[in-house]
């Protein structure tokens, strides 16, 4: 999928909205949740390299756990002290927009010559911090429902944290089950099929047992990729990657319509204060992880890390976390606009942008 037609799919998604206002809200907090988020991360997750994960893994888990402890901080103290907002619902918004989802910038990478450990360390950030962000995201908002005491509060986290390591336990395991059926047969129909059933029944799983249902899809795709790539016919895998490329595609295409067809446009125009303090302590928090929090990990170039930063693009995943806000959470309307706004200008922004500035970087 092309930069440009991100935006064409977001656009027709308002003009849908401006149509029949208010229509798909609903089926787009199920969609992604349910339907297209599994297969998202296990086609992002089967397409990494586990060797280069291994040599870049500093930077990945600086940006993909402090990261998105930093991000949500500074995201909070930008919407409560800029844009008014109470200190509960900034802190959840904070949680909500602290993922990244760089879709628009590696379908750049595909077409342009990128470092091969550069791409993999904003397609792993992407994957992981959207994990840890639900993790953030579950705990504030126990904390903020139930006004939990701190050391409950922290008793929620170190839960939510212990169902992150089973699920990504429990992912291992479905692949590996996954891959001894796939030793009975070669072809490439029964591979794509197996490894369909193993992402659902992961991520269902985990989520059934209250563990986390994205890390044991991130899991379950790297431990059958890595099988795949080792162990089979060179061909079959790259036929179920292929496959698993055109789910992507028609997935995220359906995601960005909807994400359109979730936005009303008069309801952020009534709300601009806090809209605009929130964009900006977006742009604060990733100008901060990508030339401060970066200066840890191993020297970079600054061009890698300008990439970095221009890859911190919102998507479908801060707007389905915002949407399932409690209905009774004063504020709750107020945050799913900052959401909106935050997801629909970063993607524009980078499909306009982000192609013509990577373009002319000098990355090797």
């Amino acid at each position: 999928m092309k930069v440009w037609h991100i935006a064409v799919l977001v656009g027709l998604g308002l003009a849908f909205d401006a149509w029949r206002p208010g229509q798909l809200g609903g089926l787009f907090q199920f969609a992604t949740l349910t339907v297209f988020l599994p297969a998202l991360i296990f086609e992002a997750a089967w397409s990494l390299d586990l060797p280069t994960m291994r040599r870049a893994w500093r930077p990945i888990v600086l940006l993909a756990v402090p990261g998105v402890a930093v991000t949500a901080l500074i995201v909070a103290a930008g919407a409560h002290y800029l844009g008014g907002l109470a200190l509960p619902v900034a802190l959840l918004l904070g949680a909500v927009l602290s993922a990244t989802d760089p879709i628009a910038v590696v379908a750049i990478f595909r077409r342009l010559s990128v470092p091969k450990e550069l791409a993999t360390i904003v397609e792993s950030e992407s994957l992981l911090n959207d994990a840890v962000a639900v993790v953030v995201y579950r705990a504030v908002l126990a904390a903020v429902v139930a006004t939990l005491s701190t050391a409950a509060t922290l008793g929620v986290a170190g839960h939510a944290a212990l169902g992150s390591v089973l699920g990504l336990l429990l992912g291992i395991g479905v692949g590996l089950i996954a891959i001894q059926a796939l030793r009975l047969r070669g072809n490439v129909a029964v591979h794509t099929l197996a490894t369909l059933i193993a992402a659902y029944a992961a991520y269902a799983l985990a989520e059934h047992y209250g563990w986390s249902g994205i890390f044991a899809v991130i899991a379950c795709g790297i431990t059958m990729g890595e099988y795949e790539r080792r162990n089979d016919a060179v061909a079959t895998a790259d036929g179920v990657e292929h496959i698993w490329s055109w789910l992507s595609t028609i997935a995220n295409g359906a995601l960005f319509f909807l994400i359109g067809a979730s936005v009303a446009l008069p309801d952020l125009a009534r709300e601009w204060q806090p809209i605009l303090a929130t964009l900006i302590a977006v742009a604060i928090a990733r100008i901060a992880l990508a030339y401060g929090l970066l200066a840890v990990a191993p020297p970079m170039l600054r061009s890698w890390k300008t990439v970095v930063r221009l890859a911190g693009v919102r998507g479908a995943l801060a707007l389905a976390l915002a949407l399932a806000l409690p209905s009774a959470l004063p504020g709750r309307i107020v945050a799913i606009d900052a959401t909106f706004a935050v997801v629909v200008v970063t993607i524009v922004i980078g499909a306009l942008t982000t192609e013509r500035r990577i373009d002319r970087m000098t990355l090797e």
